[in-house]
């Protein structure tokens, strides 16, 4: 399962033993070919892609001609039904071996759209299957038959296994893909097949061997992605760097497992290196735009795993999502105004999209939930998982959870809001001392510390827009005390975490007034004013997903009253600059 749903021309999936046909009839093999690539002479009736067998009952062919349909619309969940229905019916009406063509076919089309969905090592699987009832067809046979079926199915594995993450057998598999296309070449030219239809089969091998040759280019594009990952780790391990060196190369590290995760979207060992790297840059709002796109993306295989695929269920035991729609990050995708970067779930989907997360992403992504201020959302998820955890009935279904972490971040969401609401009461009655102290409080919740240096620059914040407001109220705080110098160092710590977060920009600015450092000051307004005018001349990209941009204080939503009290203010900041020129 993954992110990605391209639709692949050629693709397939890989086993370590390989069916094969002897003498004495079917036995594994190990040697020969890694599928075991063995054409036995045996005749037997082959079936096209177009599903078109005069044997089948009325039932499983309408159902196949369905499935077809569906997986032409898109429509490929509905599809992977079809074809799982059909596959029944065709169990009950025949006895199966492994020269059965129909299954052969119908195993190949259902990997197809699996692969669609997302469900790779279903897909994988599939393919699989198609192979061993192909194992006795004859050597030559119709294109959608023979040598040029299971050449087609070989690479459709491959690059399903590679989707999936599984990069070793995928390596195998694209090399013993070009090999059984090459030698079926051979045979499709010593067969007597008709001009026309020689000519079609060798397209189809020969984009077959094309298709495996790009695969093995992924492969090796995931392995270098992954070299230098591992080598990043290893040199920030043996060496003591500073804190811009280590977040350079934490960027690098990301980069590398973003280019991982283009070419196996399925891995889920990738998506939990991408939020860990996510989570030590301080990137909340990111981490958090991940996962539930992940989740999302698990929606999709909602009740696709029945019958003959049961066993392949990621999550047995989950409800199908009622809040979490699949398509949630993927509809109007140009919308300048709702950037799918920028969208986060409801209350509800949340709770839909933590039972579809893996274990080692849930602390993380809780804790984005709530360094994000989505507390009424992290709430529902801890409680939600809790729930299902407890559940006798589920308990053991996703290994080993423990729940120690659950209750520490839930002691840490209590505390967060509890502490920045008193804060916000002691400020608004005018005691700004002990608000100041609380908000102070608050900034410690997730430090190793439990008293906050009064040099905010010298504190290790967890970021995120909770810890930006928490400096930014702080700094408003010590501004009513007279105190600017120092209100400066908060609004610089809250810059520090959202670079464009308007209300710290315009304070500090206005702190740099108060202690007459007015150059400093004319440089903040300007900058301030300056976004505001960008923004209203370019609306198109008021919500970048540039990791600067603050997402809660935007420029766009500067009012009037507000842009031209701050052009008076760099006014008058500008008159003072130039008397403080005169007087030197």
């Amino acid at each position: 399962m993954g992110v990605a749903r391209t639709e692949e021309t050629s693709t397939s999936t890989n086993r370590k033993d390989s069916f094969a046909m002897g003498s004495d009839g079917p036995y594994y093999k190990r040697e020969k070919t890694f599928y075991g690539f063995d054409f036995a002479r045996n005749e037997t009736r082959a079936v096209s892609d177009s599903e078109d067998d005069e044997g089948n009952n009325d039932d499983a062919k309408r159902l196949r001609d369905e499935s077809k349909s569906f997986y032409i619309n898109g429509c490929y969940r509905e599809s992977v039904l079809r074809y799982t229905e059909a596959i029944r019916l065709h169990k009950e009406s025949h006895s199966i071996s492994s020269g059965d063509a129909i299954l052969a076919a119908l195993y190949g089309n259902r990997a197809a759209a699996l692969m669609m969905t997302g469900a790779y090592e279903g897909a994988a699987d599939d393919c699989h299957r198609a192979l061993q009832c192909t194992v006795a067809m004859p050597a030559t046979g119709g294109l959608d038959s023979g040598p040029v079926f299971r050449s087609k199915i070989s690479c459709r594995m491959a690059r399903a296994l590679l989707k999936a993450g599984n990069v070793w057998e995928a390596d195998k598999a694209f090399d013993s893909a070009i090999g059984s296309a090459k030698e079926a070449l051979q045979l499709v030219a010593q067969s007597n097949a008709g001009a026309e239809e020689t000519r079609a089969a060798e397209k189809i091998l020969n984009q077959s061997i094309t298709d495996a040759t790009l695969g093995l280019s992924d492969v090796k594009r995931y392995r270098d992605a992954l070299d230098g990952a591992t080598k990043i780790k290893a040199d920030n391990a043996n060496k003591s760097v500073s804190v811009a060196a280590d977040r350079r190369n934490s960027v690098q590290l990301l980069m590398f497992i973003n280019s991982a995760l283009s070419v196996s979207p399925g891995s889920m060992e990738l998506h939990e290196r991408k939020v860990n790297a996510l989570a030590s840059l301080k990137r909340w709002a990111e981490l958090g735009n991940h996962c539930e796109r992940l989740a999302a993306e698990m929606v999709k295989i909602d009740g696709i795993f029945t019958d003959d695929l049961a066993s392949l269920n990621p999550f047995p035991d989950i409800k199908a999502a009622t809040s979490l729609k699949p398509d949630f990050f993927e509809r109007n995708p140009d919308n300048a105004a709702d950037p799918v970067a920028l969208r986060i779930l409801s209350p509800k989907a949340v709770c839909d999209a933590v039972m579809r997360l893996p274990n080692g992403i849930l602390p993380l992504y809780l804790r984005s939930l709530r360094l994000e201020e989505r507390y009424t959302e992290a709430a529902k998820a801890g409680a939600s998982i809790e729930m299902h955890v407890n559940n006798s009935k589920h308990r053991g279904t996703r290994g080993i959870v423990p729940l120690a972490w659950l209750s520490n971040e839930r002691d840490k969401l209590r505390r967060t809001m509890s502490w920045k609401e008193r804060g916000d009461t002691l400020f608004r009655n005018g005691d700004y001392e002990r608000a100041a102290t609380k908000y102070a409080a608050c900034l410690t919740i997730d430090g190793d510390v439990s008293q906050y240096n009064q040099n905010a620059l010298e504190n290790d914040d967890a970021g995120g827009r909770l810890h930006a407001v928490l400096h930014c109220n702080r700094a408003a705080c010590l501004m009513a005390l007279k105190r600017y110098r120092e209100a400066v160092k908060e609004c610089t710590a809250s810059l520090r975490i959202h670079t464009h977060y308007m209300k710290a920009m315009l304070r500090r600015g206005r702190c740099f007034a108060r202690i007459r450092q007015y150059e400093e000051a004319v440089a903040e307004y300007e900058r301030y004013i300056r976004f505001v005018d960008e923004a209203r001349s370019s609306p198109q990209n008021v919500n970048s997903a540039n990791n600067a941009a603050c997402t809660f204080d935007r420029p766009i939503d500067i009012t009037d009253a507000e842009y031209l009290k701050a052009k008076q203010e760099l006014a008058d900041a500008r008159k003072s600059t130039d008397a403080a020129a005169n007087n030197a």
